[in-house]
C-alpha cells in the first residue's frame, strides 16, 4: 500500500497508477518503460522498437482463404473473398460490403477508408492516386509538371 504522493517509479520518479506500476524483483515498483530496460530481456535484437522482419513471403489475401469460416461461401459475400461478411465485421463501399481486411486498394493494396476509398467502375475499390492513374481525366492540362491537376 502506497500513498499518492509515494507511488512513483524508482528509477525515474514518474507518478504510477494502477495500468503504469509494475513490481521488479527487488520489491520496488517501476514504470513500464523502467521495469523493461532494467529487467526486460537482453542481447542483440532487444531495446529497440519492434520491427517486421521480411520472410520473403508475401502474406496476400488468398491466404485468408485457408481460414475455416465455416468452409461456406456466400453468394452475398465479400467481393474480394467470397466469405459471408458479418455485421461486427463489416467496411461498405457505395456497391458492396467487404471484410475489414479486404478491404484495400485493387491495385496498391493499401488499406483504406472512408476518406480515401473510391469505387471504380469495375465493381473494385482503390485510393485516391490509383484509381485517379485508371479513371481519372486524360489529356493535355492533366499529366506530370506546373499547374496540372493532382489526384492525391
Amino acid at each position: 500500500m502506497y500513498h499518492r504522493k509515494c507511488f512513483k517509479c524508482a528509477r525515474c520518479t514518474r507518478p504510477l497508477d494502477s495500468v503504469l506500476a509494475c513490481d521488479g524483483p527487488d520489491d520496488n515498483i517501476y514504470c513500464k518503460l523502467c521495469y523493461a530496460k532494467l529487467f526486460g530481456p537482453k542481447g542483440v535484437g532487444y531495446g529497440h522498437t519492434p520491427t517486421l522482419v521480411s520472410t520473403n513471403y508475401e502474406y496476400t489475401p488468398s491466404c485468408w482463404g485457408t481460414i475455416d469460416r465455416n468452409g461456406q461461401k456466400s453468394e452475398n459475400g465479400c467481393p474480394r473473398c467470397g466469405f459471408m461478411v458479418f455485421a461486427a465485421e463489416q467496411v461498405k463501399s457505395a456497391k458492396n460490403v467487404w471484410h475489414k481486411l479486404c478491404f484495400y486498394c485493387m491495385e496498391c493494396r493499401k488499406y483504406l477508408d472512408s476518406t480515401n476509398l473510391n469505387d471504380g467502375p469495375d465493381g473494385g475499390i482503390y485510393c485516391r492516386s490509383c484509381y485517379g492513374k485508371f479513371y481519372g481525366p486524360k489529356g493535355v492540362g492533366y499529366g506530370i509538371g506546373a499547374g496540372t491537376l493532382t489526384m492525391a
